[in-house]
C-alpha cells in the first residue's frame, strides 16, 4: 500500500510540474531542461553498463585466448609422449574455447556499436543542453524584463488614474484660448473707453469753439461791418 501511495504522489508531482510549465514559459523551458538532464544521466548510465559488460567480455576473451594457447601446448606435449588421447582432448578444448572466443568477439563488436551510438546520442543531448541553457537564460532575462515593465506600467496607471496626455493638452489649449479671449475683451473695452474719452474731448472742444464764436459774434455786432469780404478771408487765411 505504501508503494502505491508513493507511486501516486510521484505521478501527481510530475503532473503538477507539467501544468506549471504550461503556465509559465520559463518554467516550461526549465522543465524541458531538467528532463534532458535526466535523459543525459540515463544515457550515461547505459553507456557505463555497456562498457562494463564489454570489458568483462574482453577480459573473458583474453582468458580463453590464453587457454587456447595452453591447450595447443598440451596437445603438442601429449603427442610428443605418444598420448594421442590426451592430445585429442586438449585439441577439443582448444576448439571449444576458439568457438567461445569467436562468439565473444561478435558480442564485443555489437556492444561497441551500441556504445558508439549511445555516445553520439549523449553528445547530441549535451549540445542541446548547452543551447537550452543559453536559451533559458535569455528567455528568463526577457521574462523578468517584461515583468518589470508590467509592474512599472501598472504603477504608472495607479499613479495617474484616468489621466490622459491628450486630455491634459486639450485642457491647456482651452485655458490658453480662454486667456486670449479675455485679453482681447479687455483690449476692446479699453479701446471703447478711449473712443468715449475722445468723443467727450471732441464735444468739449466743439463747445469751446462755439463759446468763442458766440463771443466773436458779440464783438462783431459792436463793430462796423467790413465791406471787403474777400480781403477779410485773405486775412483770415
Amino acid at each position: 500500500m505504501g508503494l502505491i501511495s508513493r507511486f501516486v504522489r510521484v505521478l501527481k508531482s510530475k503532473f503538477n510540474k507539467v501544468l506549471s510549465s504550461q503556465e509559465d514559459p520559463v518554467e516550461q523551458l526549465e522543465y524541458t531542461y531538467q528532463q534532458m538532464q535526466d535523459n543525459r544521466y540515463d544515457v550515461k548510465e547505459s553507456i557505463t553498463d555497456i562498457v562494463t559488460q564489454r570489458k568483462k567480455l574482453e577480459s573473458k576473451k583474453e582468458t580463453f585466448e590464453e587457454d587456447i594457447k595452453t591447450h595447443n601446448r598440451q596437445a603438442r606435449e601429449a603427442m610428443s609422449q605418444d598420448r594421442e588421447d590426451l592430445a585429442r582432448a586438449a585439441l577439443e578444448k582448444k576448439k571449444s574455447k576458439a568457438a567461445a572466443v569467436e562468439n565473444i568477439t561478435d558480442q564485443i563488436v555489437e556492444m561497441k556499436n551500441v556504445e558508439d551510438e549511445m555516445k553520439e546520442k549523449l553528445s547530441e543531448i549535451e549540445d542541446r543542453l548547452n543551447e537550452l541553457s543559453t536559451e533559458k537564460e535569455i528567455l528568463k532575462a526577457r521574462h523578468e524584463g517584461a515583468e518589470a515593465m508590467k509592474d512599472v506600467n501598472e504603477s504608472l496607471t495607479e499613479g495617474v488614474g484616468d489621466f490622459s496626455v491628450e486630455d491634459a493638452v486639450e485642457d491647456v489649449e482651452e485655458e490658453i484660448t480662454t486667456m486670449q479671449s479675455r485679453a482681447e475683451a479687455v483690449s476692446e473695452l479699453n479701446e471703447d473707453d478711449k473712443s468715449l474719452d475722445e468723443e467727450l474731448e471732441e464735444l468739449t472742444g466743439d463747445a469751446d469753439v462755439e463759446e468763442e464764436l458766440d463771443s466773436l459774434r458779440g464783438e462783431v455786432s459792436d463793430v462796423e461791418p467790413i465791406e471787403d469780404k474777400d480781403s477779410l478771408e485773405r486775412e483770415v487765411a
